[in-house]
């Protein structure tokens, strides 16, 4: 058999460093009942996309899912899960009994509808459909003792689910079952008394003619050799400038600067800014609102007092953030060790950025596969409209908050397929090295 569990989560929504923190939690809960053993060994999902499951879907004793809206409208996700069930399926028809292998918890609440396959099977921990999910709990500091608590549970069931696994499914059979829930079962969105997009003089839409000079800046939340000596051991990742911060040390000798530049070069970003806000160079407060800014932060930061405020000048400002990426690099193994401090102290700090995606990268594949998404994304979205806006005058979309997730994965994937396709140089040419191991 393969890993005692797999956690299955939807790695569009960004929450990568939390996902690995409630994972690692229940791993350690189970580890202090059973050992530290092969055999008591959980298994996280890659956070790159993938065309099918991951091969521990196949092999694993119980199945861990990390449920919101977002899960139940990726077709990845929707795989993983009606492959597993297929396993259990199996088991019954086999035995006469059906497996309590497949453990649950609402990770994030909001517009979440469980699809009736779903919902056949009790096999949802603390179900609170309406309140706080795991995330809200896991952030709140005065939710701890509730958190803990579902960590407890949802260990004690995998355990439990693990003593009679499921048969195990070869990846051939895996291929022949169908999804049962995914973005392919959600209605088209209906529009009504919707006007045309105007056109300009030269025949092209506004949208159009504006991709043509994509602008971007990076704001770079790091400080220098001397700074970082404060705060942590190793300080061979850093130069006199925050803008020498070599992370990804010694398997890359790129800078995060750098890094990020080839990959809006490849998106056909025209212009790049640098911005290394510090104690001699404050947040620029003039930031135009068509430029697309990302927030890339060194985790190690958080130690200095004078971060907090940093961030709240950053949040103040009326930068359009498009995205804030945390790195933890996995070949520093400084940063590997106190992962989950580092974690925790981001999340301490105002970093829930409004309409801002969240993400972690330990590579420089993931950064720049990041960046990538983040441009595609900033591509797609029309101008000026922000995650709370109700649309442009004389327009009025009628569609579900599922609808819109759809229909924004649909409008990213037709912005890459325009032109020159800058996935093939930014994406590793080694299969699931994109975004390094879990």
């Amino acid at each position: 058999m393969g890993p005692l569990f797999f956690t299955s989560y939807a790695s569009s929504t960004g929450d990568r460093g939390p996902v690995q923190r409630f994972h690692v939690d229940v791993q350690n809960e189970i580890y202090s009942v059973l050992g530290r053993t092969l055999s008591a060994k959980g298994r996280l999902k890659h956070p790159e996309p993938a065309a099918g499951p991951d091969p521990a879907v196949l092999d694993c004793r119980a199945l861990l899912v990390l449920y919101s809206a977002e899960y139940v409208d990726d077709a990845q996700c929707a795989t993983e899960w009606s492959v597993f069930a297929e396993r259990m399926d199996r088991c019954m028809r086999r035995t006469g009994e059906r497996p309590d292998s497949v453990v649950g918890v609402v990770w994030r609440s909001h517009a979440l509808v469980l699809p009736r396959p779903v919902t056949v099977v009790r096999h949802i921990v603390n179900e609170e459909y309406q309140g706080p999910g795991v995330l809200c709990l896991q952030q709140d500091p005065r939710s701890r003792d509730r958190y803990h608590s579902v960590v407890r549970r949802v260990a004690a069931r995998l355990m439990r689910a693990a003593e009679s696994p499921p048969p195990v499914m070869s990846e051939a059979e895996s291929r022949a079952v169908a999804p049962q829930f995914g973005p392919s079962r959600a209605m088209p969105h209906k529009r009504r008394d919707v006007a045309e997009p105007p056109i300009d003089p030269a025949g092209v839409p506004p949208e159009a003619s504006d991709a043509d000079d994509r602008q971007m800046m990076l704001l770079l939340v790091t400080g220098t050799r001397d700074r970082m000596d404060r705060l942590r051991d190793h300080v061979g990742y850093y130069g006199e400038r925050a803008e020498d911060w070599r992370p990804f040390r010694p398997r890359s000798e790129e800078t995060v600067t750098s890094t990020v530049g080839w990959a809006a070069r490849a998106c056909g970003v025209d212009r790049m800014a640098v911005v290394a806000p510090g104690p001699d160079c404050p947040v620029p407060e003039d930031i135009d609102e068509s430029v697309t800014v990302l927030v890339v932060v060194d985790p190690w930061l958080t130690g200095d007092p004078a971060f907090r405020g940093l961030w709240e000048r950053i949040v103040r400002s009326r930068a359009r953030v498009a995205a804030v990426v945390v790195v933890l690099a996995r070949t520093d193994e400084e940063s590997t060790a106190n992962a989950i401090r580092l974690r925790d102290a981001v999340c301490r700090t105002p970093a829930r950025m409004p309409d801002a995606a969240h993400h972690e990268a330990g590579s420089r594949e993931a950064l720049a596969h990041i960046v990538v998404a983040v441009m595609a994304d900033s591509a797609a979205r029309p101008e000026g409209v922000t995650g709370n806006t109700r649309g442009r005058p004389g327009e009025l979309t009628i569609e579900s908050p599922a609808e819109r997730r759809v229909r924004r994965q649909r409008e990213r994937v037709g912005w890459l397929r325009r032109g020159a396709n800058p996935w093939p140089p930014v994406l590793s040419r080694t299969p699931g090295d994109s975004l390094g191991p879990s």
